[in-house]
């Protein structure tokens, strides 16, 4: 066993052990400053869960490999989703999870389609005009994710959602260093484990396959996951979506901090061959998003296997798109 996956354990092991504490920091917090777990999922959860995605984008921005910077936030996004039909299976019989979230995560997965939709046009239509270096849509995706961060702000006022602080709630000072604390290891051990798995990569010769853009994918995501079960073993379902769609609308914001890394002109312009895998990636996020909205919506108690129709749909739809992809092979 090399030093790279020994890197790789360790690190996984600590994101998985910080993202399980977390989320009851994260309620706590909610509960002692009356925020909603949607509102503490969609920015907090979200922002400090993308660090990952965020390394990784920039990362292959800045070494000239534009299809990884993209591809990664793309295919991050998939899985996030995917991680609905996981909560739903953990749920054991108790679900579906999708009927225990309140309907404004419809929002924050409207706001995910809509950014994802801005990146699909910016790959598809070179605007011919830089602006700073950087695409117009970028600057565009900039405007969007702040906009929808404040919409959705003014919706959980709005609807009046907030957590009361309950007798054995543990306390403000508590709740926000063991937040940081956690944050701050999911953080560090997100870096170390983004460049293990790259190392990992090359040595297993995965590096040029679609297999390790997967790979890649998927550890980034690995915060999310960890995160959404611990909030699953509180009970805090809202937290769970909001740090899923959140964090989809982040890796997007990604986009942009790569084209100001990417230093050649507008990055979403410069993909090449890789153009059509990115657009056929992102084309099956916004399906799986709009199904998982459509199922918000209809709330449908239907299960099959034991899990909702709805998780089952997701779960079907992303292995057949992993697949479909994998089949058809990918120019990175």
């Amino acid at each position: 066993m090399t030093i790279h996956w020994i890197t790789f354990l360790l690190a996984s092991l600590a994101i998985i052990i910080a993202g399980l504490k977390l989320a009851s920091f994260g309620e706590a917090l909610g509960k002692r400053t009356g925020i909603g777990q949607g509102w503490i999922g969609l920015l907090f959860l979200a922002t400090i869960t993308s660090i990952p995605e965020l390394t990784t984008t920039v990362t292959g921005a800045t070494i000239n490999a534009p299809n990884i910077a993209v591809g990664n936030a793309l295919g991050s996004n998939m899985f996030n989703v995917a991680i609905v039909a996981v909560m739903d299976i953990l749920l054991l019989g108790r679900g579906p999870f999708l009927v225990k979230v309140r309907s404004y995560h419809m929002i924050s997965g409207g706001f995910a389609i809509l950014l994802t939709t801005l990146v699909i046009l910016g790959i598809a239509v070179d605007p011919g005009v830089e602006i700073l270096g950087l695409s117009p849509i970028s600057l565009i995706i900039l405007l969007t994710y702040l906009f929808g961060i404040f919409i959705l702000y003014r919706v959980e006022k709005r609807e009046g959602v907030t957590e009361l602080a309950e007798a054995g709630t543990m306390s403000l000072v508590r709740a926000v260093g063991g937040f940081l604390i956690c944050a701050a290891v999911i953080i560090t051990a997100g870096v170390f484990l983004i460049h293990a798995s790259k190392a990992i990569s090359v040595e297993t010769g995965l590096s040029a396959s679609f297999m390790g853009a997967i790979l890649v994918a998927v550890v980034t995501s690995l915060p999310e996951l960890s995160t959404s079960i611990g909030a699953l073993k509180i009970g805090a379902y809202d937290m769970i979506l909001g740090n899923l769609f959140g964090s989809n609308m982040f890796n997007i914001l990604t986009v942009f901090v790569a084209d100001v890394a990417f230093r050649r002109g507008a990055i979403l312009a410069r993909l090449g061959i890789g153009k059509d895998d990115q657009l056929i990636v992102a084309s099956l996020g916004i399906g799986l998003t709009a199904i998982a909205i459509i199922a918000i919506g209809y709330r449908s108690r239907r299960r099959v296997l034991g899990m909702g129709v709805d998780a089952a749909l997701l779960l079907t739809a992303y292995l057949l798109g992993t697949y479909l992809i994998i089949y058809r092979g990918i120019n990175i």
